[in-house]
């Protein structure tokens, strides 16, 4: 099963999980359907993760992957929090704050900015973290649509996780820049500080992806992570018995996995997430203002 066949897999997972809460707010499915549906979904986050530790083990350049998945996260949240709130009935004509005072915001963000400059790349590519770690901190409600706040998407979660395993990696080599080892930890704490709360996973996730890397050089080390993972996840902390069955699917993928790449989509995989998020949220503001 190449790489190719694992993200097709893991994105009809994601479209029939996001597809499941639209067709639920218009009550278009049962309950019952809408859990077996959501259950489903559970399948692709474990194995996005597992992805990220293949892709940053045959990536020839890590800030690229890196910047890709942080812009990403920015241009999908505002279609991801119409989506995800679609049950919720946020109050006001308009609300606008931040989810913390501004000054601890403004300070985080511009030492993840620096950080960036100075010890990832010092180019344009700097206005993506930064728009992402504003978005993640703003909440702006309007006519009870909640257009940003809550929960953030999971490219997010999955950046962090990357540029987690990439600073450790980095820390493990002979040959070590301490200077630049630690801009890059300090932007690794401001963006943590202000995105782990409410990024889709959250602290285990980004443990999820740390774990795969740090088995990466055994299928079965990495399999047994991801099972304690979806019992931890879905059975201990989470909605039951359908949930970890649809996660602990993601062994199969695991196992199956041939070690080569498949047709390659580029940019393809990853516009699928914004795309489908601002279609479905385009129709939800459509039903809450029409």
């Amino acid at each position: 099963m190449s790489v190719f066949v694992i993200k097709l897999l893991a994105i009809m997972s994601m479209l029939i999980d996001h597809f499941a809460i639209y067709l639920r707010y218009k009550l278009l499915i049962s309950v019952n359907m809408y859990s077996v549906m959501r259950s489903i979904g559970r399948f692709a986050f474990p194995v996005y993760a597992f992805l990220i530790v293949n892709g940053y083990q045959k990536t020839h350049d890590v800030k690229r992957y890196l910047t890709r998945l942080i812009a990403f996260a920015a241009i999908s949240q505002i279609p991801y929090t119409l989506l995800e709130n679609v049950f919720m009935y946020a109050s006001g004509d308009l609300v606008f704050n931040l989810s913390t005072r501004w000054f601890v915001c403004l300070i985080f963000i511009v030492v993840v900015a620096v950080a960036w400059l100075t010890a990832v790349r010092a180019d344009w590519s700097v206005i993506w973290p930064v728009l992402a770690l504003t978005l993640a901190v703003l909440r702006v409600e309007y006519r009870g649509v909640m257009i940003l706040g809550e929960e953030l998407n999971v490219f997010y979660t999955l950046a962090l996780g990357l540029a987690v395993i990439a600073v450790l990696d980095a820390a493990t080599r002979e040959e070590r820049d301490y200077v630049k080892l630690l801009m890059q930890a300090i932007a690794l704490f401001g963006a943590g500080f202000l995105i782990m709360d409410n990024a889709d996973y959250g602290l285990l996730g980004v443990a999820l992806i740390v774990a795969i890397w740090i088995a990466r050089d055994s299928v079965f080390s990495q399999a047994g992570i991801l099972a304690l993972w979806c019992v931890v996840k879905f059975l201990i902390y989470g909605n039951g018995m359908g949930r970890f069955i649809g996660g602990i699917c993601c062994l199969i993928p695991v196992f199956l996995y041939n070690g080569k790449l498949g047709k390659p989509l580029k940019l393809g995989f990853y516009a699928i997430y914004p795309v489908h998020l601002a279609i479905l949220g385009a129709l939800v503001v459509y039903h809450r203002l029409a």
